[in-house]
């Protein structure tokens, strides 16, 4: 295992949303996992453009501060409530990452962009949905670290993280890691 020995420039959180991007006359949609105000990775992908700028659009949810939230609140509540900010920018490829040599994943790839034009209001909507994100998922991580203290805990627990997108979690073990997985991974690569 290489250790890796620097800090990320930018804080990053897990955006599994859609991406548009243009390759040529043609518009294509990526899958993404983690978004940055320095950029995104793009996902599950055969090839993406070698070229300078390519031009990319997203909806990025405006998350609350859900630790504000009554149960009853959270229960009610759903992604599609959230207010949304159309980001458009351009990017660059600067990393290129093989998922597997299996016969599976042959034409598979993760693609690592750098967001090199970017308006700064879209730039704060990104670091705006990190911090959030961030919040949220600290707030998250306490609440498992609590999860069998009482009813209420669980059930907070659980309904937070389905809003943050943890819903096909069954195990609270598995639950644990995936969200120690995302802490560790907001500021370290």
């Amino acid at each position: 295992m290489i250790k890796k020995s620097y800090q990320r420039r930018h804080l990053r959180a897990p955006f599994k949303e859609s991406v548009l991007y243009a390759d040529g006359s043609y518009v294509l949609k990526a899958h993404a996992l983690n978004i940055s105000e320095g950029g995104i990775l793009l996902d599950e992908l055969p090839s993406f453009p070698e070229t300078d700028e390519v031009p990319l659009m997203l909806s990025l949810p405006q998350l609350p501060a859900l630790k504000n939230f009554s149960i009853l609140k959270m229960q009610t509540f759903s992604k599609e409530l959230f207010t949304r900010h159309v980001i458009r920018a351009k990017a660059r490829m600067v990393r290129r990452e093989e998922l597997s040599k299996n016969l599976d994943n042959i034409f598979r790839s993760r693609f690592g962009l750098e967001f090199i034009r970017i308006s700064p209001n879209e730039q704060k909507y990104i670091e705006d949905y990190v911090s959030t994100f961030s919040s949220n998922l600290i707030y998250l991580q306490t609440m498992i670290d609590s999860f069998n203290t009482d009813e209420e805990t669980k059930i907070r627990a659980r309904t937070l993280a389905k809003i943050l997108g943890y819903h096909d979690i069954e195990k609270i073990a598995q639950l644990r890691a995936q969200v120690t997985h995302d802490y560790k991974s907001l500021q370290w690569l």
